[in-house]
């Protein structure tokens, strides 16, 4: 790193904390601004971080700032609007939530306006930089399993929160091959939701991959346990058990299950989760200053939302989707659209904190409820939304 950036953040919620744990662990990173409309969780965040300037628009933040660097924080349909706004040629560099966005048009809009800007973009799936993961990414590139067959994950709360991650960290470790297609099933009998996006209730998918390698997912139909950040690969000569802070190893030498050490101890890996932040910033830096490709590129994100939308158009087609998908919509709300899908339970809830009843009375849950929304529909006023 041979200079100092700036970094501005686009929304002052929860996962904007995250970002901003993660610019103070860069020395090389000084945060500079932020932008949310609603007033309150923007001076709180200015007051908790000391953070000298606040604004109500990107477009102002963009203008008088001026960063080099910008997190885009807020909900799931304001990524490509705020990342296309954001993609300047003053802008070097954006990180932008995951899941990048909930429709291959969008996404393709972000790729197309990042590098008409020249603007290097990364989706934060952060867990790449996980010690688990980096780690049986290097045993598969070794082949201690031979060739790759079969990979198999479960998790839980829908595709955009879990599935994402669970997507991406497969294709990383296993080294980003090449999708060929994908077919899925959805259940949706709840009006569930997550960050103001409808989601289904649960869902499976089979995703082929080039030398007939093949991933399958299920979502919040097998309850225990889900692999939270894990995967199980069955490879010609032998298997790996991988999750985030933990690998094990069967093969023809390993004498049973074998632990495999990694750089982090496990026990310190879910302590250490604004290094994983920091380290994909860290990588944006080496990738401005004319590094490597960052591992989490808005290119490597945009095949990732590609497999998710394909499960939920196989769905809709009920046959198996061939990558490219052409749908350039969200395939889960044209299924709701078309009829497709009925709920049996029309009352609307969202999975995320805010939106929970579990330790709260009723008056508390109404008030956080209405002050999330309050602040969900001012996030809406950023760009013109």
């Amino acid at each position: 790193m041979s200079r100092k950036y700036t970094a501005a953040i686009v929304g002052c919620g929860g996962i904007g904390n995250s970002h901003m744990e993660a610019y103070n662990l860069v020395e090389a990173i000084e945060v500079i601004a932020v932008a949310d409309p609603y007033e309150p969780a923007r001076r709180q965040y200015m007051n908790d971080y000391n953070i000298p300037e606040g604004y109500a628009t990107i477009e102002e933040m963009l203008d008088k700032a001026q960063p080099d660097i910008v997190s885009v924080c807020a909900w799931h349909l304001l990524h490509a609007p705020l990342t296309v706004a954001a993609a300047r040629p003053s802008v070097k560099g954006i990180i932008c939530e995951k899941p990048m966005t909930v429709s291959m048009g969008d996404a393709n809009r972000m790729i197309e306006a990042c590098d008409a800007s020249g603007t290097k973009l990364v989706i934060s799936h952060q867990r790449r930089f996980t010690a688990g993961w980096e780690k049986a990414r290097e045993l598969m590139q070794q082949q201690v399993i031979g060739q790759p067959l079969w990979m198999d994950c479960n998790v839980r709360e829908g595709l955009l929160n879990w599935g994402t991650h669970a997507i991406d960290g497969a294709r990383f470790v296993l080294g980003d091959p090449q999708v060929l297609w994908v077919m899925g099933a959805v259940e949706r009998r709840t009006n569930r939701h997550e960050r103001d996006t409808p989601i289904e209730d649960s869902c499976m998918g089979l995703v082929h991959m080039e030398d007939n390698l093949q991933l399958f997912i299920q979502s919040d139909l097998y309850k225990e346990p889900a692999r939270s950040g894990g995967f199980l690969i069955r490879g010609t000569e032998g298997m790996l058990d991988v999750n985030e802070a933990n690998v094990k190893l069967f093969n023809s030498t390993s004498n049973g299950w074998q632990q495999i050490p990694l750089r982090v101890e496990a026990a310190k890996i879910r302590a250490i989760g604004g290094e994983t932040n920091a380290a994909q910033v860290r990588e944006l830096i080496a990738w401005i200053e004319g590094g490597p490709e960052h591992r989490g590129s808005g290119y490597k994100a945009r095949v990732t939302v590609e497999i998710m939308l394909a499960l939920y158009e196989s769905a809709r087609q009920h046959h198996v989707i061939h990558l490219p998908l052409k749908e350039g919509e969200y395939p889960l709300q044209l299924m709701i659209d078309e009829g497709k899908l009925p709920v049996e339970q029309p009352e609307r809830y969202d999975i995320r904190g805010f939106l929970k009843r579990d330790s709260i009375d009723e008056e508390a849950y109404t008030r956080l409820r209405n002050q999330g929304m309050r602040h969900h529909q001012a996030m809406r006023t950023l760009h013109g939304e």
